[in-house]
């Protein structure tokens, strides 16, 4: 427990030793915050590895606005699930494999995303069968349990036929290697993955959607106040929690570097603490030096 600044993390409170500038650069590094809503789907991403091999194997997609946080999350499961090397046996397992799709995705690109994330140099040409029957092979022998596609967006910059296509070979890959998809898209994935019937009733759905000033909302605040190297605790009010939602529009990514932006300031002007006053009178970098200007 940490006695001697109890407001904060263990490895927040680790920072305060270091100089203004050592903590201002932690305190913009990216870091993770288990927040409910981000366990959840943690928890279910971790069933859908631990699950085992199935001809029909679930699936899921999460939806949300960019800067919700889908991407950490996976990379925060890709973490939990590295890949594994056997010396003794010389082979190694990839639980978790993860592309994102290009702005207009074809068969032949995602063979090579695949091939390239599982470690084959792609300087050598293959036909587009050599691509698939390679990537199946390699894959297996990974034995991968879970394939991420982000973007899947994408997919819609595509004719119909050209999204059918994909379509059918996202499901290829799951039924060849018995393993579960994972999509991450904007909201319109959704109507994407719904033009394969079959794909869309094997995947579980998720939504992100914008924060809103509850309880929820509360315990991420709490959970970034505490990740801040700051030598005062800082206690915002309900008033406050609402102005950071208009503020950052509800999304996560513009919650954190509010957040981050004020404790920067806290620790420049020695205050050394959030306020309620801070938030209130709070701009984005770019009013502020629009106002100098």
């Amino acid at each position: 427990m940490n006695l001697d600044h109890p407001h904060l993390a263990p490895q927040a409170a680790a920072l305060l030793s270091m100089t203004d500038e050592l903590r201002i650069k932690a305190t913009r590094t990216e870091r993770w915050i288990g927040f409910a809503r981000a366990r959840h789907t943690l928890e279910h991403l971790q069933f859908l590895c631990d699950y085992p091999p199935s001809t029909r194997p679930p699936g899921l997609a999460i939806y949300a606005h960019s800067g919700m946080g889908k991407t950490m999350l996976v990379e925060k499961f890709r973490r939990a699930n590295p890949p594994i090397v056997h010396s003794f046996a010389g082979s190694e397992v990839v639980p978790v494999l993860s592309i994102s799709l290009s702005s207009k995705p074809s068969e032949r690109r995602i063979y090579a995303q695949l091939l390239s994330s599982a470690g084959v140099d792609m300087r050598n040409a293959m036909t587009l069968v050599e691509m698939e029957v390679r990537a199946l092979n390699l894959l297996k022998q990974l034995k991968v349990r879970v394939i991420v596609i982000d973007e899947v967006h994408n997919l819609l910059a595509g004719s119909p036929r050209e999204q059918r296509v994909i379509l059918q070979l996202f499901r290829h890959l799951s039924n060849e290697l018995k393993a579960s998809l994972v999509c991450l898209g904007i909201a319109d994935a959704r109507e994407a993955i719904a033009g394969d019937t079959q794909l869309a009733r094997r995947l579980d759905q998720i939504v992100l959607p914008r924060w809103k000033a509850d309880e929820e909302f509360q315990g991420l605040v709490v959970g970034i106040l505490r990740s801040l190297p700051l030598r005062r605790p800082s206690a915002l009010s309900a008033q406050s929690l609402r102005t950071l939602t208009r503020a950052t529009d509800g999304i996560t990514a513009k919650v954190f570097c509010m957040l981050n932006e004020l404790a920067v300031e806290a620790v420049r002007s020695g205050s050394e603490q959030i306020t309620d006053e801070d938030v209130e009178r709070w701009k984005p970098a770019l009013e502020r030096e629009a106002v100098f200007a």
